[in-house]
């Protein structure tokens, strides 16, 4: 035993410190992101592998500016868009150590209004914003010419991290009407159809109408749309209601009253429908317009307002008067939100009128009016010169909302909980997050 000789072995720390060597990093890996268009405040969830390392911290960074995780783990990251970035293309990277993820993009946009340029030059008819997507669907005349001609186009529009981009909707022809509650959900029409699908117009449910049905070019419009049902209806009264994205229908021819057919089997018009909508008063249907009464050559016009519970059959004729002789209101222009309070546009002095009882007496509510669009019973937009004006008190005050190019046209501005969009001619397109 004396002879036995023991041999023993040194740690790599020389310095006989026994603490483990520290765990080098791993590759960081970003598979996917939220979103590419993020606003000011939001959420932004960044997903992968590799983003903790038990030895060193995690470092983010925007434009090479460190930021300050909400959530970190080593597969997710969740951060708050930070204040401070104007609207553009922003970069983001990990960083552990001496070790980088690669690069990734994503566009902020800030709260209050930002001008869309994707459409160009064309004149813009109207938009879906949406509360549940960033996508913005819109609805345009492909014919740029000022000759009056015009081919009606739906347009998508996806959020991507260089700002919005136009992408395929497969469809082709011209159109009358679009819109879309979701990303999947919406309706189309022609003159001579309507199109519902529930997949993005990938494939799509199609209802052939007649001239009988919708002698208007182009006139088969989009009434009502909601999660549930939606409802296409004709300047005649004739209605097509589907609750299930057009896989069953419901079709309401117009009224006889409402046409006059001719010997040679033509379609004469009595009937001409401008509103169509939901009353929030009583959650009935109305449509307002005017009916034409041929009496010795003269056409002796009347004001109907038309009312049914479902909004596509037993309409009843709730009220109707004999137009005023000097009455310049101009039936197309008839909005409501509430049917007690309808309001209409004298094209000849710009004056926005109200009407509380059915069309027979009306009150002005603003001069120098353009155009004008209803939100609630409440807030209302108008637009005066090259300016958006809002009230949100039934007309007691104004607010400056947007200035606008010289010359502007607004055709349309549509509202979800919290943004608007504004569509008008040549390229006129701005979306706001509030």
């Amino acid at each position: 035993m004396s002879g036995l000789t023991i041999f023993t072995s040194c740690s790599s720390n020389d310095s006989g410190d026994d603490t483990p060597a520290a765990a080098e990093p791993l590759p960081i890996a970003i598979s996917s992101t939220s979103s590419e268009i993020l606003t000011i405040g939001e959420n932004f969830e960044i997903t992968g592998a590799n983003f903790l390392n038990k030895d060193y911290p995690t470092k983010i960074f925007i434009n090479g500016t460190e930021v300050t995780a909400k959530e970190i783990s080593n597969t997710k990251i969740v951060l708050s868009i930070p204040d401070g970035l104007i609207t553009g293309t922003n970069t983001l990277r990990v960083q552990i150590k001496n070790v980088n993820s690669s690069v990734v993009n994503f566009y902020s946009i800030t709260k209050g209004w930002t001008k869309l340029t994707t459409l160009g030059n064309l004149d813009i008819q109207s938009s879906s914003v949406l509360d549940n997507s960033k996508t913005i669907f819109s609805f345009v005349n492909n014919i740029t010419s000022d000759n009056g001609s015009f081919w009606g186009a739906p347009k998508k529009l996806e959020a991507k991290s260089t700002g919005y981009e136009q992408v395929y909707i497969n469809q082709s022809g011209s159109y009358g009407d679009f819109r879309m509650i979701d990303d999947k959900t919406g309706a189309l029409t022609n003159t001579i159809a309507g199109f519902f699908t529930d997949n993005g117009f990938e494939t799509q449910k199609r209802i052939d109408v007649d001239n009988h049905f919708s002698p208007a070019i182009n006139g088969l419009k989009i009434g009502y749309l909601d999660n549930n049902i939606c409802i296409l209806t004709t300047v005649i009264s004739g209605q097509i209601y589907t609750a299930d994205k057009g896989a069953t229908i419901t079709k309401s021819d117009p009224p006889a009253w409402a046409t006059i057919i001719g010997s040679g089997g033509g379609v004469g018009t009595r009937l001409s429908i401008s509103a169509f909508g939901k009353s929030v008063s009583d959650n009935k249907f109305y449509q307002v317009g005017v009916l034409y009464t041929p009496k010795n050559g003269v056409n002796n016009l009347k004001n109907v307002i038309l009312q049914s519970e479902t909004g596509y059959n037993n309409w009843i004729v709730k009220d109707s008067v004999s137009k005023q002789i000097n009455s310049k209101i101009y039936p197309a222009s008839y909005k409501f939100v509430n049917i007690n309070k309808i309001f209409g546009l004298n094209n000849e002095d710009k004056t926005l009128y109200a009407s509380t009882d059915m069309l027979q007496t009306w009150n002005p509510v603003k001069t120098d009016v353009k155009a004008f669009f209803l939100r609630t019973e409440t807030q209302w937009y108008i637009q005066s010169g090259d300016k958006l004006f809002v009230t949100k008190n039934s007309g007691a005050s104004w607010e400056l909302e947007l200035e606008l190019p010289a010359g502007s046209v607004i055709n349309d501005i549509s509202f979800a909980k919290t943004k608007i969009i504004v569509s008008g001619n040549k390229g006129l397109h701005y979306l706001k997050l509030e």
